[in-house]
């Protein structure tokens, strides 16, 4: 099978907040943005949502910092494994 690269990147979230309220909107966004694993890169401004009666949402994109630890760890390890097959 062929490698095939995806709609969005490995190392992005795309999030949609829909709430009754802004404030449970910014309420939510505010944990996304202090998460120690994710990075805000883009965020919309409070939308109203249309067709489904008076509702809101949000949309915002982070930048998933455990995935790009988890890529240099697996790295490191395929060097480190060369290494010991080269030596031998």
């Amino acid at each position: 099978m062929k490698f095939r690269r995806t709609l969005f990147p490995d190392d992005q979230v795309n999030v949609r907040v829909q709430a009754n309220s802004s404030y449970q909107i910014k309420r939510t966004m505010a944990l996304y943005e202090n998460d120690k694993g994710l990075e805000l890169m883009t965020k919309s401004g409070v939308l109203k949502n249309s067709g489904n009666g008076a509702r809101l949402r949000q949309f915002a994109t982070f930048k998933d910092l455990k995935y790009e630890k988890n890529q240099q760890r697996q790295k490191e390890r395929r060097r480190n494994n060369h290494n010991k097959q080269r030596k031998q």
